[in-house]
């Protein structure tokens, strides 16, 4: 994957922070030109499962 630009996210131990900053980050790396970003799903319940969600639908393709 020779000049791909890659990005990890995660929201280890601060849900709220990575919700707030999910979104604009997303769209920062979109506009910087990143083709690939991971994403460390945050857990299960309430607002991971929000957050889970909206991934989920704003996602072009999955990786279980």
């Amino acid at each position: 994957m020779a000049g791909v630009r890659v990005a990890v996210l995660s929201g280890e131990g601060d849900l709220e922070g990575f919700a707030a900053g999910l979104f604009a980050a997303m769209r920062k790396l979109d506009a910087e030109g990143v083709e690939l970003v991971f994403v460390r799903r945050p857990g299960t319940g309430g607002l991971a499962r929000a957050i889970d969600d909206r991934l989920r639908r704003a996602a072009a393709e999955m990786v279980e």
